[in-house]
Parts: structure tokens; C-alpha cells; sequence
């Protein structure tokens, strides 16, 4: 059995004992769910639109500043694109980076540069990195505030920051020169080589160079970051706004100010777990901020379960379907 594997039945084993420990709330949590508020399920319903809107819009304007335009008909055959990337990325654990092979296909079939589009897909999700430190400060300044992190939460953010630290690492070698940012994009490869203790070896930094000529574009015109940047922190404000819904749903009030703080700690937590898509960790996250929020333990629960159909299981289930019938299209767009 891999690593990864023995991690996950750890997880999924931690996860059973807490709801054994908690088996007293599993009914409040089903009648919770049972009797969830309609205008609170259709308001979260809204924000999982406009967080799918949000994150068509960062994938276009990403590839405007990377060199490639298109107007309407552009952004419309970039919806299933990049519904199905979010897809793709929350079912393979690839630091975001797997859903670029709908668009690496899409870009073959249409001719397209493949540097261009390799660096338009890097450009968003360096987008979303920036966006998400920004909810993460405003979330961890808040919890620090309010006194509700933990020290399992505390550890957690530590460990993601530490992540932000060596990713931010290479955002300042790209601005610096070609040459630094192929040394820092190959580290991680080489301490694994180190750890499974292979020979030294050369190793691939194409991904490195299409970055550093994406950052090279965003130099020479800045204000192309403007939009993108506003869209990846779209993104993350609709899904505090799904966690806030989803509260509100299942009768835990009103309380913005929690569902951002959840919204943080469960990405962290979702980030920093081995399963795809922070199965069982994100949960756990939401769970832990609104208990510690003084939010009954069945009640945590069911919002945590309303929280991620909306933003994991509606997410996979519509954008997967896409994801195939796109890379089903470009061999026939590609004829």
C-alpha cells in the first residue's frame, strides 16, 4: 500500500472516531438537514453560480494577459473548460495543475500557442494562490481576534504558510531571472529524488519557463493583472458565502464573520489532508470553527455537509461530465 494510502485510512479512521465520540449529535445534525431553510438553499444555490462565473472569468482574463483574446464567443467555450478543471483538480491532488490538460487539448485542436495557454491556466492559479492569502490573512486575523483557532488550526495554517513560502519563492526567482526560477521550480523534485534516493538527473522546467514568460507579460502590462485578481478573489469570497448560506440553512444563524473563518480553515485543512479534494479534512475544519463559535455540534455538522455538496460533490458532479465531453470535442475541432 502506498504512503498516501496508509494517510488516508488514518484520516478516514480519525474521522470515524469523531463521529463516534460525537454519535449523540448525528440526529440533530439529520433533522438539521431534514428541515434546511429554502431561501437559505437558494441563496447558497446563487453563490455556487456566481462562484462558477467567478472562476470562468479568472481562466479568460488570465489568458488575455498571457497574449490570448477572444471576446464572447471565447469566454463561452471557456465555461466547460474551466468548470471541468475544477473538477478535474478536486478529484486528483495535483496542487491545481492536472485541469491543464483540458485546456492543453483545447488549445491543440484550435492551434493555439501552447505556451500561451500553459501560461494563462499558471497566471490563474497563481491568481487564486494570491486571492486565497488575502481570505486567509482576513480569516486568521479574525479567528486571532474572536480567540477561535486551535491549535490543531494553528498548526495547519502554519504548515500552509510554510507551502505560501516556498511558492512565493518562486514568484520572486520568476521576477528575477529565467535561470533562478528553473533552480526553485526543481527543487521539490530533487529532495523527493533524495527521499526515494535516486541518482541526480536532470529534470523538466518547460512548466518553469511558461511561467516565467507569463510573469514576463504581466510585467510589461500590470494592469492586466487588475481583473483576473478581482475574479480569484470572487472565487473565494462566493465560497464564504456558501459556508455562510449553509449556516444559515440548518438554523445557525446569520454570522458572515464565522463563515469566513471556516471558509479559511477548512481550505487549509482541505489543502494540507492527503485525500482529493480534502475529503474529510475540509469537513473536519468547518466543524471544528463554528463548535469552537459556540455552534451546536449537530448543527456544525450539517452545515459542513450542506457547505460541501455545494462547493465539492455539485462542483464534481457537473464539471466531470464536462471535462469528458471536452476532451471527447477537440480531436473533432482539431479535424
Amino acid at each position: 500500500m502506498t504512503v498516501r494510502g496508509v494517510l488516508g485510512l488514518a484520516a478516514a479512521g480519525v474521522l470515524v472516531a469523531l463521529v463516534a465520540a460525537d454519535r449523540a449529535d448525528v440526529p440533530a445534525a439529520a433533522r438539521a438537514l431534514r428541515d434546511a431553510h429554502p431561501v437559505w438553499l437558494s441563496a447558497g444555490a446563487a453563490a455556487l453560480l456566481v462562484w462558477w462565473a467567478a472562476w470562468v472569468l479568472l481562466h479568460a482574463t488570465s489568458r488575455q494577459a498571457a497574449g490570448i483574446s477572444g471576446g464572447a464567443a471565447e469566454l463561452a467555450r471557456l465555461v466547460p473548460l474551466a468548470l471541468g478543471a475544477v473538477a478535474v483538480n478536486s478529484a486528483v491532488k495535483s496542487g491545481g495543475l492536472a485541469g491543464v490538460a483540458l485546456f492543453d487539448g483545447d488549445g491543440r485542436a484550435r492551434s493555439l500557442s501552447r505556451g500561451r495557454v500553459h501560461a494563462g491556466y499558471l497566471l490563474a492559479l497563481a491568481f487564486t494562490e494570491v486571492a486565497f492569502l488575502v481570505t486567509l490573512a482576513l480569516g486568521v486575523v479574525l479567528a486571532r481576534w474572536n480567540g477561535q483557532l486551535t491549535r490543531g488550526e494553528s498548526a495547519a495554517v502554519a504548515v500552509f504558510l510554510v507551502f505560501l513560502v516556498v511558492r512565493g519563492a518562486a514568484l520572486v526567482a520568476a521576477v528575477r531571472s529565467r535561470e533562478a526560477l528553473r533552480r526553485t521550480w526543481s527543487v521539490p523534485a530533487r529532495l523527493w529524488d533524495r527521499v526515494r534516493r535516486r541518482p541526480a538527473r536532470d529534470h523538466d522546467v518547460a512548466a518553469a519557463d511558461e511561467f516565467y514568460a507569463a510573469v514576463a507579460l504581466l510585467r510589461s502590462r500590470p494592469a492586466a493583472a487588475v481583473v483576473p485578481l478581482v475574479a480569484a478573489v470572487a472565487v473565494d469570497f462566493a465560497g464564504v458565502a456558501m459556508v455562510w448560506t449553509a449556516i444559515g440553512a440548518v438554523g445557525g444563524g446569520s454570522r458572515p464573520g464565522t463563515a469566513l473563518i471556516a471558509y479559511a480553515v477548512s481550505a487549509v485543512f482541505g489543502i494540507v489532508g492527503v485525500l482529493p479534494g480534502g475529503l474529510g479534512f475540509a469537513e473536519v475544519g468547518v466543524v471544528a470553527v463554528l463548535v469552537s463559535a459556540g455552534t451546536p455540534t449537530g448543527v456544525a455538522a450539517a452545515a459542513a455537509v450542506v457547505f460541501r455538496v455545494w462547493e465539492f460533490w455539485v462542483p464534481l458532479l457537473v464539471g466531470a461530465p464536462l471535462a469528458w465531453w471536452s476532451r471527447r470535442a477537440q480531436p473533432v475541432d482539431a479535424s
